[in-house]
């Protein structure tokens, strides 16, 4: 099995010279995170990657942590200082960081965590096998739109409008990932649908404000960094004026979200470390598959429904992956 592996991973060696000559060096793993070093998010994550990693024998790799927070000229600086560090595996978590590291290098392996559509923005050739020198796992998946929606109106059957709030960055192909299942959805509900995208911080309070005037809306958080430094806010202020909300980051369910339906971003890390690891060992990362989500459950806050004056359904809450009470 041993010769196997080496063999297997010599046409990428071959291949990449530079990546030849630094596998007789010590190995070195390069994590970006989109955290401030403090954060309490931010270093759970972390701790999880540096944890699966030593599951899979690493004990004695060097992983180093790079911390860039919300800031885009922080990232790009970053990136190109890791870049020049020549780790031999780059781990950019979520989409701003990969698309600031991936012009930079073709011959440092990079698996990334996050990038919703890695095809239509041109990191990957193809999801079955990438070719080059990225590797990855995606936290989204197009069918979301739909899943939002249909939980929201499980949990709260009287709504009949809702606005899908997008970060600005996540923009594809002309579109954007959730929109057509999400009005396939709505269509088949009965339910209106708007998009509003959300740059600033100031752009959320006409919107709940907005919101709360309609009494029959409900609210989608959609992924991304925007939603990521804002979420707490969102939680406080659709919870102060009792508008129905699903988050799709798993972790504002549980700082008082009334929903999030989400994958389990520790479990994407966890997933992320055995390609490092493979490709540690030798494997040609544009041989391995871009990989979705697993299954993904809703978390339902049932603490939060009865202040907001709602009792979830008991349907919802049996198909939950999580209550929080």
């Amino acid at each position: 099995m041993r010769r196997r592996t080496l063999i297997a991973g010599l046409p990428w060696l071959i291949a990449s010279p530079t990546l030849a000559a630094r596998a007789e060096s010590a190995t070195r793993v390069a994590a970006h995170w989109p955290f401030t070093e403090g954060d309490t998010e931010g270093r759970a994550q972390a701790a999880a990657f540096g944890a699966a990693l030593q599951d899979r024998g690493e004990t004695d790799r060097q992983l180093v942590n790079r911390w860039g927070g919300a800031d885009r000229e922080r990232t790009r600086a970053l990136s190109a200082d890791l870049v020049r560090s020549k780790p031999q595996v780059i781990f950019p978590y979520l989409p701003a960081r990969l698309r600031a590291v991936s012009p930079l290098i073709h011959t440092i392996p990079i698996v990334f965590v996050g990038a919703a559509d890695p095809v239509g923005n041109g990191f990957v050739a193809n999801r079955k096998r990438p070719g080059g020198n990225i590797a990855g796992f995606t936290l989204s998946e197009s069918s979301l739109g739909g899943k939002w929606l249909a939980a929201l109106r499980g949990g709260v059957p009287a709504i009949r409008r809702v606005t899908l709030l997008r970060n600005a960055s996540s923009q594809i192909r002309g579109g954007h990932l959730f929109t057509k299942a999400l009005e396939k959805t709505a269509a088949a509900l009965a339910i209106e649908t708007s998009v509003e995208v959300a740059e600033r911080s100031g752009d959320i309070e006409p919107l709940i404000a907005d919101l709360a005037w309609r009494k029959d809306a409900a609210l989608i958080v959609a992924p991304g960094v925007f939603s990521a430094v804002n979420g707490s806010r969102l939680v406080a202020l659709t919870t102060e004026h009792r508008i129905p909300t699903v988050f799709a980051i798993r972790r504002f369910a549980h700082r008082g979200g009334l929903i999030s339906y989400g994958p389990d971003p520790a479990e994407a890390v966890r997933r992320a470390s055995v390609y490092v690891e493979r490709i540690l060992r030798g494997d040609n990362p544009g041989t391995l598959p871009i990989q979705a989500p697993n299954q993904l459950k809703p978390v339902v806050n049932p603490v939060t429904a009865r202040a907001q004056g709602l009792e979830i359904p008991s349907a919802l809450l049996a198909q939950a992956d999580e209550v929080v009470e």
